[in-house]
């Protein structure tokens, strides 16, 4: 069954069959949501989108974006089976890639992030690796923690946990690990290049 919130804009193109559940409550334009299955949940809050393209297909698989986020000019694509995207309140999103595929993981990002554009995160490598009649390379959990800034074309891969009040630098390529609280990460692979730090939205001097 659809459901609606009983208050919110639509300006978008919504394709979708029956046994899902969508509650929307949201300014939502120029934006796309296909969901093929059964049993997935798309839920926004009070929040901002535009050109937004989501795709689900599969069973059992839920989307979150919470309130008080502005995203644009991105695409989520969930493909599998109980697979989970969370977008924290607060966030404000430039442009993302967001890759959830496989089974029984998640990407959740934390409140207050600051994401650029042309920012990519995969939880799954697209192709199975086998070795012994068994696949080696599953998905793997990504977690965002509060208040982590992103910078432009930044990759982040499966397995990555990022602390909160944490940098990515323009260009990094974040692959498994758990990376501390309070640190810049940079490079290909990123490595911790500074500790102890924590940003502010405001214009430096």
């Amino acid at each position: 069954m659809i459901k609606f919130l009983n208050i919110f804009q639509i300006k978008n193109y919504l394709k979708t069959i029956s046994k899902n559940n969508l509650n929307i409550n949201c300014n939502l334009k120029s934006s796309r949501i296909v969901i093929k299955g059964k049993n997935n949940l798309v839920e926004i809050s009070n929040s901002n989108l535009k050109k937004i393209k989501v795709g689900i297909d599969g069973n059992n698989n839920s989307l979150t974006i919470n309130s008080k986020v502005y995203m644009r000019n991105s695409n989520i694509i969930i493909k599998g089976e109980n697979l989970k995207v969370v977008i924290g309140d607060n966030c404000n999103i430039g442009g993302i890639k967001i890759v959830c595929a496989g089974k029984n993981s998640s990407i959740k990002i934390g409140k207050d992030c600051l994401l650029a554009g042309n920012i990519e995160i995969r939880n799954n490598d697209g192709h199975s690796i086998i070795s012994n009649e068994t696949i080696i390379n599953n998905s793997k959990n990504i977690t965002i923690s509060d208040k982590v800034w992103i910078g432009e074309n930044a990759k982040i891969l499966k397995g990555a946990n990022i602390g909160s009040n944490s940098v990515i630098a323009l260009n990094a390529l974040v692959t498994c690990g758990n990376y501390d609280n309070n640190v810049i990460l940079a490079g290909i692979p990123a490595k911790i290049i500074k500790k102890d730090i924590y940003w502010k939205n405001d214009l430096p001097d």
